[in-house]
C-alpha cells in the first residue's frame, strides 16, 4: 500500500510536470516508501583531515573509514565489516590500518577484532536499546528530509537505476543529530554544536518509482577545541545503499557465538 502511494506520486509528478518532480513531492515519496524496506546493503566511505596545534606542536591527521554493510531490518540483523587507516604527520609520521567485523542478531552484538597474522578475537555482548533505530542509515537518511528545503537537479543512474538527484539544505536539528552519530565512531569525545559546524552540504540520489535512498554525499568542516587549542577537520561522508528487499543470509560464525560475554557494548 504505502509502495504504491510511492509510486502514484511519482506518476502524477510526471504527468503534471513533463518528469520534473518538486522538492516537497520528492520529500514525501521518500518518507512514504521508508515503510517498504525490509532489507539493504550499504557501502560507506568517510574521510576525513585534521589540522592543527596542540601544546605547542602542529600536526595532521588524514583518516579512511570503509564500511560494507547488509541489514535485515525486519529481522533485526546485520552485518558489517569495517576497515580504518589513520596517518599521523607531527614529528614522525605513521600510519595504521585497522579491521572489525560486527554482527548484530537483535539485541545481541558480536565484535571481531582482525588481524592479519593471528585468528579474529571476538567478543559479545547487548546492544543500546535504542540501537536499531539510530544505527539504521536509510532511516537516518529519511529523517534528515523532514523539513529540509530540497532542490530537484536533475536526474541519474545509479548502479543502472535511474534517480531523482538533489540538493538538501536539512533542519540544523537533524544535521546535528545525524553528524553528531556519525562522529561518535570516530570523535567520541568531541560535541558537536552549530558553531562548530560549518560549510555543510548534502546532496541525494533516489529511485524513480520507489523514491528509496541509493546514495547521498555529504562535506562538512568541523571545528573544536582540546584544551586551549583549536583543531579543524574536513569531512566527507559518500554512502551507497542497494540491494533493497533482496533475500538476505547472515550466518553468525561459530567462533563468534562461543565469544566471551563483556555486557554491553557501545556500538
Amino acid at each position: 500500500m504505502v509502495l504504491a502511494l510511492s509510486m502514484l506520486i511519482a506518476a502524477a509528478a510526471w504527468g503534471c510536470g513533463g518528469g520534473e518532480i518538486t522538492g516537497q513531492e520528492l520529500i514525501d515519496g521518500v518518507i512514504a516508501s521508508a515503510d517498504e524496506q525490509e532489507t539493504v546493503r550499504y557501502e560507506m566511505s568517510m574521510v576525513y583531515g585534521m589540522a592543527g596545534t596542540v601544546d605547542g606542536e602542529y600536526g595532521e591527521i588524514d583518516v579512511s573509514v570503509g564500511i560494507d554493510s547488509l541489514v535485515d531490518m525486519v529481522d533485526e540483523e546485520m552485518q558489517l565489516d569495517m576497515t580504518t587507516t589513520m596517518s599521523i604527520r607531527a614529528d614522525t609520521q605513521t600510519e595504521e590500518t585497522s579491521a572489525i567485523k560486527e554482527y548484530i542478531l537483535g539485541d545481541m552484538a558480536y565484535v571481531g577484532i582482525v588481524s592479519p597474522v593471528a585468528p579474529t578475537e571476538w567478543v559479545k555482548g547487548d546492544v543500546p536499546e535504542d540501537f536499531w533505530e539510530l544505527e539504521n542509515y536509510v532511516s537516518q537518511q529519511v529523517e534528515l528530509l523532514r523539513g529540509a528545503e530540497v532542490e530537484i537537479l536533475g536526474t541519474e543512474k545509479v548502479k543502472g537505476i535511474s534517480c531523482y538527484v538533489a540538493e538538501i539544505s536539512p533542519d540544523m536539528d537533524k544535521i546535528l543529530e545525524f553528524m553528531s552519530a556519525q562522529l561518535e565512531q570516530t570523535l567520541p569525545m568531541m560535541e558537536l554544536t552549530e558553531d562548530s559546524l560549518s560549510n555543510y552540504s548534502l546532496k541525494g540520489w533516489y529511485a524513480k518509482g520507489t523514491f528509496f535512498p541509493m546514495s547521498t554525499l555529504q562535506e562538512f568542516d568541523f571545528t573544536f577545541e582540546v584544551g586551549e587549542d583549536e583543531l579543524v577537520a574536513h569531512y566527507v561522508i559518500d554512502i551507497s545503499m542497494y540491494d533493497y528487499n533482496e533475500p538476505v543470509s547472515i550466518e553468525l560464525p561459530p567462533e563468534a557465538e562461543e565469544a566471551e560475554y563483556v555486557g554491553p557494548i557501545e556500538m
